[in-house]
């Protein structure tokens, strides 16, 4: 199911992701990534483009649903 990867930061703070897990995930030079820090933990994960977003819900909400009809961005500002 996961993958656990170990790797070492260098002198100026840089993390190597290697080649596989950059693969797993699509990770490309230039990809916007996220972190958060949770107790102890630190959590990367590639940032989702406003486009990508909108994509990926289109259609989640149907005509005639009981659920108001809402902007896919104005729903992604509530989670940052």
């Amino acid at each position: 199911m996961g993958m656990t990867k170990e790797t070492v930061i260098d002198k100026k703070g840089r993390i190597v992701i290697s080649k596989e897990v950059r693969d797993e995930l699509g990770l490309k030079e230039g990809t916007r990534i996220r972190l958060h820090i949770e107790s102890d933990k630190l959590i990367i994960e590639k940032s989702v483009s406003p486009e990508e977003f909108t994509n990926k819900m289109r259609g989640f909400i149907k005509k005639g649903s009981k659920v108001p009809v809402s902007d896919p961005i104005d729903l992604k500002q509530i989670w940052k």
